[in-house]
């Protein structure tokens, strides 16, 4: 079936994953349905701009606006000034944007360091969003699945996704894995990595895992079970898209600035709104090879560790926490309500050093994303 497909990516280094998606869709017959966004930011080599034209003239819809066409496309539909800012991971937000407004009916977000696998479907391995599942359901013990144990690791011990809270971690737990009654539709489809896993900076310092395989089972969670999802190889629904914010980074929390986390609480929340619809979130294919870009571990440790610590209380109230609204927009506005009314109430090591304040601002920023997107449904 054909949907009108994006594929949204930001990237400040050479376009060397560009090429392998390119023939993805080219082989799989998907190159009229499929415009990928790539989103430059002040660091961004030229290279990025000429490989896009490159490729536009070779029939591909790819589509890479210059900062002055980004600035002049928010102020198209009404984002403030200083809503996206620049030189941060947050210039996603300008794709995810500009793929609503183009009318995508598949939103899929990639990190310019994930590599598409030689005679892989890309996009159709995406498109099982918006289609019923009979993959293996996810029963949990505790409500948590490790998305790590789908995979084979050289570390020895499951790798823990980057955002699976610490007390979860060290917890027991019993999973099943049940055929559905009956198939359940899919908003959010989170596709895995070999080579290196998505890991936070403690596990990457002390084990240095690696990835050498999927062991072949993609798998849905249950409308109780929650793990972490980021933003590279994870696709959605158009639906569940409007509520798709990533969330602004560079708070001040705990004499630290948070980084690194906006598209785990980004992944959280629009997780919420999935559960809330009774829609499914499937984990597994496809696969794509995460050739990370040379990090220093110790300043993303820096960055995490404030994230680290607000994810271990936030995400408990927000697995318990009960909302209202029947569309996606209305739950997420109704979150939004709930995480500032919240933001109050919060006490302790992170939230007296900041933390309130972070959520009363996301809150903020969330309502900001709700008026704009309104425009688009």
């Amino acid at each position: 079936m054909s949907r009108s497909t994006a594929i949204v990516v930001t990237t400040i280094f050479e376009p060397l994953f560009l090429d392998g998606f390119l023939k993805s869709i080219e082989t799989a017959g998907h190159s009229d349905d499929v415009t990928l966004f790539i989103i430059p930011d002040h660091k961004t080599p030229a290279s990025v701009s000429a490989a896009a034209k490159a490729a536009q003239a070779n029939g591909f819809r790819v589509i890479c606006p210059s900062l002055s066409e980004q600035d002049a496309f928010l102020n198209r539909v009404g984002a403030p000034a200083d809503f996206i800012p620049d030189n941060s991971d947050n210039r996603r937000n300008v794709g995810f944007l500009m793929a609503l407004a183009a009318g995508c009916e598949v939103l899929i977000s990639i990190d310019d360091d994930n590599f598409c696998l030689p005679e892989t479907d890309f996009i159709g391995g995406h498109h099982v969003v918006g289609q019923p599942s009979c993959d293996p359901f996810v029963r949990s013990s505790d409500g948590w699945f490790n998305i790590g144990s789908l995979l084979d690791t050289s570390a020895g011990p499951d790798v823990f996704a980057r955002g699976f809270p610490y007390a979860a971690q060290r917890a027991k737990r019993t999973v099943a894995f049940d055929v559905p009654a009956k198939p359940i539709p899919i908003a959010m489809n989170a596709g895995l990595w070999l080579d290196e896993p998505d890991v936070d900076a403690i596990y990457r310092l002390c084990r240095q895992p690696k990835i050498a395989g999927f062991r072949g089972q993609s798998v849905v969670l249950g409308p109780d079970v929650w793990s972490p999802i980021n933003t590279q190889n994870t696709a959605l629904t158009r639906e569940a898209a409007l509520t798709y914010y990533y969330v602004r980074m560079g708070f001040a929390l705990l004499g630290l600035r948070i980084d690194r986390f906006g598209d785990i609480l980004s992944g959280y929340l629009t997780q919420k709104v999935i559960k809330h619809q009774g829609q499914g979130i499937r984990v597994g294919t496809p696969i794509l090879d995460h050739r990370r870009t040379p990090h220093n571990l110790f300043k993303d440790l820096y960055h995490e560790l404030a994230g680290i610590v607000l994810v271990e209380e936030l995400v408990p109230w927000l697995r318990e926490l009960r909302l209202s609204g029947t569309s996606s927009l209305d739950v997420y506005a109704a979150l939004a309500d709930a995480i500032e009314e919240k933001s109050t109430t919060f006490s302790g090591f992170v939230w007296d050093e900041g933390g309130r304040t972070f959520l009363s601002e996301t809150a903020h920023l969330m309502r900001t994303w709700i008026g704009i997107v309104r425009q688009f449904h």
